[in-house]
Order: structure tokens, then C-alpha cells, then sequence
């Protein structure tokens, strides 16, 4: 399994999902803030309370993997909200968002061990953040 497309500037995304509970401004004003100010997406980052996830669901990561029924159905039954298109050959679109990911991640076991690997490279590449706080033990 590996990760082909993800959202662009998801922690920037998900940073401006923080702020607009709190913020008169406009998304896309706060977006456009944000993007000048990485720094401060990523103290904003670093205070997300992982378990309330909904923030985390405004990206997609698509992945290519490749497998039997069986470990389709696996990956599927580890968590309801992963999407999966069959594309023959034993080939498969999969995708989520990074709430699905970390969801994953958290719960220790289930899941081959190179999917977990390929979940843990996708949430390092989309959002070195987060993965530092989930995977890397950072808080």
C-alpha cells in the first residue's frame, strides 16, 4: 500500500478548522493568514486534542495497494470509513481522511504490519505534525 494523493496544505487546513469555532473571520481568510504563518499551524497543531477528530476530517489520502479480498475486507472491517474501489488484478484504490489514519494508528494490533507502516509514512508525509504527536510519541 502506498500513498498516491493527499490534500494539499492539510495542516494549514485543519489549523483554519481550529479557528473558525473561535474567529470572525471568514475560512478562506484565515487560511490565507495561516499559510504566511507556519509556525503558528504548527503550535496550533501541537494543542489539537487528537480524540476530537472532526478537525481532522476536512483532507483525503489515496492510496494504491495491493491484495487479496480477504485483506481488503480486513483493512475495511479495522475502521468504517475507509473507501475502496476495486480496480482488478488484485489492485485496489483505497482512501480516508487523516481521522481514519490516526484512528488506526491508535489502537495497537489488527492490521498487517507494512499497512500500518503505510499509514504511519502517509500521516508523516501529510502532516509531519500530527504523525510526531501519534507516532512519534511527541505528546
Amino acid at each position: 500500500m502506498r500513498l498516491v494523493a493527499v490534500s494539499p496544505e492539510v495542516e494549514t487546513v485543519i489549523a483554519t478548522a481550529m479557528l473558525t469555532t473561535s474567529s470572525k473571520k471568514k475560512p478562506y481568510e484565515i487560511f490565507e493568514g495561516l499559510r504566511r504563518r507556519p509556525d503558528k499551524v504548527e503550535k496550533l497543531l501541537r494543542k489539537i486534542i487528537i480524540k476530537h477528530g472532526s478537525i481532522l476530517e476536512h483532507n483525503r489520502l489515496v492510496f494504491l495497494a495491493e491484495g487479496g479480498e480477504a485483506e481488503i475486507l480486513e483493512l475495511l472491517l479495522s475502521d468504517r470509513f475507509f473507501d475502496v474501489s476495486r480496480l482488478g488484478g488484485g489492485r485496489w484504490l483505497v482512501s480516508c481522511n487523516l481521522r481514519t489514519v490516526i484512528s488506526v494508528l491508535s489502537k495497537p494490533g489488527g492490521l498487517p504490519e507494512e499497512v500500518v507502516r503505510a499509514l504511519s509514512e502517509a500521516l508523516r508525509e501529510a502532516s509531519p505534525v500530527l504523525w510526531g504527536r501519534v507516532v512519534g510519541h511527541e505528546g
